[in-house]
């Protein structure tokens, strides 16, 4: 693991792995980069990693206070630094909220995006319904507990679901207040009224939902179709809120087919 200097003293920490085009992965909230070592590992053999902790999280700077905007100059900061003109954009849950607003502000820096269980439109929402809902279940625990009580109601594959979880506690806890930092950054994100029109892109892009994932909606998917130009989108049959995780050789099958079928388009 290594670490580069963003702005104000902010350090980001990050791995980079493999040879080729880049691709960059980015997790999800209160998550780490530890959550996505298994896709790396499977990505090194065709393309040049990078994987890291979006600030906040793990073992990147913790702030009292930070936004969306500072998560999409960290991940232009983190490019310009390692010498990357562009790349495929890959992120997971607010993974998937950086990348598509790091899109809409440097369209030529992407070469692809792909969304996994993202929720563009109320993803704050989406889990904190959650969690009233099953509010009798996760009483007296604190978030990370809570989760992990959580973690039937959420994933398909639950024991997979489960290692996957712990390996990023392992790496790195969340306290509660960096948790509530992260959550107010996603806060000022203009998307969670219901009614927003989702900025459109016409960077190929690649949607990967699971039919079990309670923190997405129809509604939300329905706008998907408006908002991207060229979009493929995949539902896992298997997977919850982790499809990259619950149905890890179907997610590279369909990764390396998008991916491909750019390649021959442009040819």
């Amino acid at each position: 693991m290594e670490k580069i200097a963003t702005n104000c003293n902010n350090e980001i920490a990050y791995i980079r792995e493999g040879q080729g085009f880049p691709v960059i992965l980015i997790h999800g909230l209160d998550g780490n980069m530890a959550s996505l070592y298994s896709l790396k590992d499977a990505l090194k053999h065709s393309f040049d990693v990078i994987v890291y902790d979006v600030r906040g999280h793990g073992k990147s700077t913790k702030r009292h206070s930070f936004n969306l905007e500072d998560h999409v100059e960290d991940l232009k900061a983190l490019m310009t630094k390692l010498d990357i003109s562009s790349a495929h954009l890959i992120g997971h849950d607010m993974g998937g909220l950086i990348a598509k607003h790091f899109t809409d502000k440097y369209k030529t820096r992407v070469a692809t995006l792909t969304l996994i269980a993202c929720n563009l439109i109320d993803s704050v929402h989406a889990l904190n319904k959650l969690m009233i809902d099953h509010q009798e279940e996760i009483e007296g625990f604190d978030k990370s507990e809570a989760l992990i009580l959580l973690l039937p109601y959420m994933y398909k594959e639950k024991e997979k679901a489960k290692k996957w979880y712990q390996n990023q506690l392992i790496y790195s806890r969340q306290t509660a207040d960096d948790s509530a930092v992260a959550t107010r950054a996603l806060m000022e994100f203009p998307v969670l009224k219901k009614d927003v029109i989702i900025k459109q892109t016409d960077v190929p892009t690649l949607i990967v939902n699971g039919v079990y994932d309670p923190l997405m909606t129809n509604e939300t998917i329905e706008k998907y179709n408006y908002a991207f130009t060229r979009l493929q989108m995949q539902s896992f049959n298997a997977s919850g809120h982790a499809p990259h995780i619950e149905e890890p050789k179907h997610f590279l099958d369909v990764y390396n087919n998008f991916i491909m079928s750019q390649v021959f388009q442009k040819e």
